[in-house]
């Protein structure tokens, strides 16, 4: 009796105490965000490792009505360069690999990044155009962001020497329905690994 009393008492002060703190105190949130890894790079020579695409506008008409198609009109390339990659615990040998991830913002198929000006998923709203990444060597079939992808480098290169990743930006037609004009925007996270 004695124990449910004292925890009773313990649990009604801390409660008390806490909402007398929580009425004289302000505060906010603090978000904390990292990722555990199999490797540490230097990505483009130790300048900020997040990229800014902007792609010049394209038309209604460019866009066309054939779903799940890499729109090729206004395509851009851009560079990523790795060195001084050092595998924690890898095969020797074992090219870098590229892991996307962004759950709002990745098509559930993973062939293209979902508008985020508008509920893509209201038909009377949706721009019907989203965003996708290809390889130099495929740049009309969009890379699967729901898998890795093997850069084909290694990154083990000493700075400044550095190994380079070119991907293309391009638009991406959702569906049949036309595209509608206005803003497109989204984006993706994206980690560098050996596994």
């Amino acid at each position: 009796m004695l124990k449910k009393t004292l925890i009773t008492a313990l649990v009604s002060a801390a409660f008390f105490s806490g909402s007398a703190s929580a009425v004289t105190a302000a505060g906010g949130i603090i978000n904390i965000t990292g990722a555990i890894s199999d490797t540490t790079c230097t990505i483009n020579g130790g300048n900020s490792a997040d990229f800014a695409v902007l792609l010049d506008p394209i038309t209604v008409t460019d866009a066309g009505v054939t779903a799940n198609t890499v729109i090729t009109k206004n395509q851009k390339a851009f560079t990523m360069t790795f060195s001084d990659c050092a595998p924690a615990s890898v095969p020797p040998g074992s090219n870098l690999k590229i892991h996307f991830a962004s759950p709002n913002n990745i098509s559930s198929t993973g062939n293209y990044l979902i508008n985020d000006t508008v509920n893509e998923g209201d038909p009377s709203v949706a721009k019907n155009v989203g965003f996708s990444l290809s390889s130099t060597t495929a740049p009309s079939v969009a890379l699967s962001l729901n898998a890795a992808y093997d850069t084909g480098v290694k990154g083990d290169k000493t700075a400044p020497a550095s190994d380079q990743v070119t991907l293309i930006a391009s638009y991406y037609k959702t569906n049949t329905s036309p595209a509608k004009v206005g803003p497109v925007h989204s984006n993706v996270i994206y980690t560098v690994s050996y596994l």
